[in-house]
């Protein structure tokens, strides 16, 4: 059994690890730009001990967060953790519209991406849209307790007007 103190200390370093970090960026988040490119961390598993590891379902969900404009995924590719592209994603471009989403899902026993595996999308817009939220959503999907957890997006490459 453990005691209250030390339950206490987990459940504070637990909560810790979940909190979003501030992505410091010059980019005023109410800015309107033409398009992003948004690398997206994924993990097909995670090691608990050095010899076990637990397989993780990935889902990218990508949200068009402008009230007003329409956004187009141009690209959605998934990448391996050496970097090498697995597979695209998008037959062809998929307008979202206003406060519209869309979701991708890695089946839990697909690990090709292994540890690192990562996201990367191309969105435009022609009148310009606020940034999107893209994110990928890992869940052990087995129905009891196992971890489960989202890695947020970042702005690798910014299309803005001339």
């Amino acid at each position: 059994m453990l005691k209250r103190s030390t339950c206490l200390g987990l459940l504070a370093g637990s909560l810790l690890l979940f909190q979003t970090p501030m992505d410091v960026q010059s980019q005023d988040f109410t800015e309107k730009v033409l398009g992003e490119t948004i690398y997206v961390p994924a993990y097909s598993r995670v090691f608990s001990h050095p010899n076990r590891s637990d397989l993780l379902a990935a889902t990218l969900a990508i949200h068009n967060v402008d009230p007003e404009a329409t956004i187009t995924l141009q690209q959605v590719d998934y990448h391996n953790e050496d970097g090498t592209l697995l597979r695209t994603l998008l037959d062809a471009p998929v307008d979202l519209a206003p406060l519209q989403s869309k979701t991708v899902l890695i089946p839990i026993n697909d690990t090709t991406g292994g540890v690192g595996a990562n996201f990367l999308l191309v969105w435009s817009s022609d009148s310009g849209a606020l940034s999107p939220i893209a994110e990928a959503i890992m869940t052990s999907g087995s129905g009891g307790p196992g971890p489960s957890f989202t890695s947020r997006g970042r702005v690798i490459k910014l299309q803005t007007a001339q």
